[in-house]
């Protein structure tokens, strides 16, 4: 496992990183099944050139939301995405929820989700009209659980969703925004 040294930052996706931003996804693609991960349906150049307009509700995917992506990164390497999802619809409600989250495979085990996700929430109280945001994450997920847990998600329920012929347990939680991590660590800038 390497280490993702230097500052990290919270930035809007930027094509200085798109060569770091492929070689993450490429990490996705050659673990697990074509199709589980729908971050990877638009190619890397498509998606940075895109997400201005997703954020404004433009140009939208079917079934997509408006949303801000934001991108973890230190000052060569692209570390992980957050997706905050500006409303929620009847499919988000039951699996996805306003924050989705993704870190590079080559960077778990180093805290670098329950950073993502702590600095998300700022972003959040700072910047978007929510006073408390759902997020969702596979019952059996120990570790995004955690990850949620760690940034004060209050567990509502566990429900069922369907996948394929059997179905899955979701974890359900809540995390008021204004709850959330108010200090900086040491070094922590954001350039949004």
């Amino acid at each position: 496992m390497r280490q993702m040294d230097g500052k990290r930052k919270l930035i809007r996706p930027d094509r200085k990183y798109l060569q770091s931003y492929e070689e993450a996804r490429e990490e996705y693609r050659l673990a697990f099944q074509p199709g589980e991960f729908p971050f990877l349906d638009l190619s890397a150049e498509e998606f940075i050139e895109k997400a201005p307009a997703f954020e404004k509700g433009k140009e939208l995917p079917h079934g997509w939301v408006p949303a801000t992506y934001l991108w973890l990164v230190n000052e060569t390497e692209f570390l992980a995405e957050v997706s905050i999802r500006h409303e929620l619809t009847e499919a988000l409600l039951r699996f996805g929820g306003n924050v989705g989250y993704w870190v590079r495979i080559s960077a778990w085990k180093q805290g670098i989700g329950t950073e993502l996700l702590r600095r998300a929430l700022r972003y959040i109280r700072g910047n978007l009209p929510m006073d408390r945001v759902l997020i969702t994450c596979n019952d059996d997920h120990f570790v995004s659980a955690r990850i949620i847990e760690k940034n004060g998600g209050i567990l509502q329920d566990r429900i069922e969703n369907p996948d394929g012929e059997r179905a899955k347990i979701t974890r359900r939680y809540w995390i008021p925004v204004g709850n959330c991590t108010e200090g900086r660590a040491d070094g922590e800038t954001d350039d949004f």
